[in-house]
């Protein structure tokens, strides 16, 4: 299960400053949201700061590809983890000196999702530089498990240390870790930019190159349009996590934190079994399943009133939704050729980039109707368009041949 960590030490260095870096990514996202309700007290403001948070990565993702494959992938992730150093600092010394405030938020909030935009898809894409073929498929799971576990470990501290030392003092351990994710980077080897032959097509034709690879390949167009339901329709009921946890559970932030550990722990098991049964990336249907009962999942949590009753749902779900995640980034770098493949997780990052999409007007419907009824919507919109998905492509179906196909 653990090869890679073990065989190669840049792949240790990669995971240390995944674990760092994406632990303090949950760790803001929570406590973005618990600033955001208590001083506003509108589910609204929480879904809109979720909204300037992640539309940058909506806007950057595919000129971030660009960057990837045209230049020195450790430089390029060396550049994103200083700037979300400098900005993660920015908001826990303006948070600190109480001079925060909602335009503030949406601004530093806007500033962090872009530095994001560059690290997460760097992540990915500097794997096949750091192992051998034959260890791609492990290094990868590994890497996805390392960013599963952060959900354990980001939420769940950032609602003890909410309770314990405040929002101020959560942000400060948030950028303390960036500046550890920023020196393991430093520690990886040095890796020249990505050699092409003959002249480099202009940058809208760059673009374009990455689109029509996904395009030509049903696997990826269907996993790719399966991650963008479940980012768009499904997801962001982790944004609403704050209102379910007082309004609805009664939990407070100490609760919070709870609740989110749960899917975390879930999420873990899940991605540690992709990197542990391999058959699970290659096995068809899966990924129809996986995404439909994930959303059945969520949607069953949100009518859950009960607290153990919807932490053991959070585990299931963060379980279902980590080995459907795990499998679209294996697959995604195992059929992406080296030249585009800084593209192709660039447009696989688009759709985290639509998760702003989800929250903002989810938000709104919480406002009117409730937390529980609007993400029981959204939950029932994904499934349909699962299973649309589904019908029209068919290498998508159980029976269809293995996606790691080439």
């Amino acid at each position: 299960m653990f090869h890679s960590i073990k065989a190669y030490p840049s792949v240790r260095q990669l995971w240390v400053g995944t674990l760092a870096t994406n632990t303090a990514f949950w760790m803001y996202q929570i406590a973005l949201g618990w600033l955001a309700l208590i001083m506003t007290d509108s589910p609204g403001f929480v879904g809109l700061s979720g909204f300037f948070a992640g539309i940058p990565i909506f806007i950057f993702a595919l000129p971030s590809g660009v960057i990837i494959d045209r230049f020195s992938r450790r430089n390029v992730l060396m550049s994103a983890q200083v700037a979300i150093m400098i900005i993660a600092t920015l908001f826990a010394l303006m948070i600190y000196t109480d001079a925060i405030n909602r335009f503030w938020i949406l601004a530093l909030a806007f500033a962090y999702g872009t530095a994001m935009a560059f690290v997460f898809p760097t992540r990915q894409a500097i794997i096949p530089s750091l192992v051998k073929r034959a260890d791609l498929g492990n290094a990868v799971a590994l890497n996805a498990a390392g960013q599963n576990a952060t959900r354990v470990f980001g939420p769940s501290l950032a609602g003890v240390l909410i309770a314990t030392i405040g929002i101020s003092g959560t942000f400060a351990v948030a950028a303390a870790l960036q500046i550890v994710a920023l020196a393991s980077t430093a520690r990886l080897p040095r890796i020249a930019p990505i050699e092409r032959k003959g002249a480099r097509p202009p940058l809208f034709a760059s673009l374009t190159e990455g689109l029509m690879y996904v395009a030509r390949d049903p696997v990826l167009t269907g996993l790719i349009l399966m991650a963008t339901i479940a980012t768009v329709f499904i997801m962001p009921y982790l944004n609403l996590m704050p209102v379910f946890a007082r309004d609805e559970l009664n939990v407070g932030s100490g609760g919070l934190g709870l609740l989110m550990a749960c899917a975390g722990i879930g999420s873990v098991a899940g991605a540690l079994g992709v990197a542990a049964y391999r058959r699970l990336v290659t096995a068809p249907g899966f990924q129809v399943i996986a995404c439909g009962g994930f959303a059945v999942i969520v949607l069953i949590f949100s009518q859950t009133p009960w607290v153990w009753p919807a932490a053991f749902i959070l585990v299931l779900s963060g379980l279902v939704s980590a080995a459907f995640l795990a499998i679209n980034n294996t697959v995604l770098v195992m059929r992406a050729p080296e030249e585009v493949r800084g593209r192709v997780l660039s447009i696989n990052m688009l759709t985290w980039g639509l998760l702003p999409v989800g929250q903002l007007p989810i938000g709104i419907l919480a406002e009117q109707i409730g937390a529980p009824h609007a993400t029981t919507v959204a939950c029932l919109i994904a499934v349909v368009l699962v299973l649309v998905i589904a019908w029209r492509i068919p290498h998508l179906r159980p029976g269809s041949a293995r996606l790691d196909d080439d």
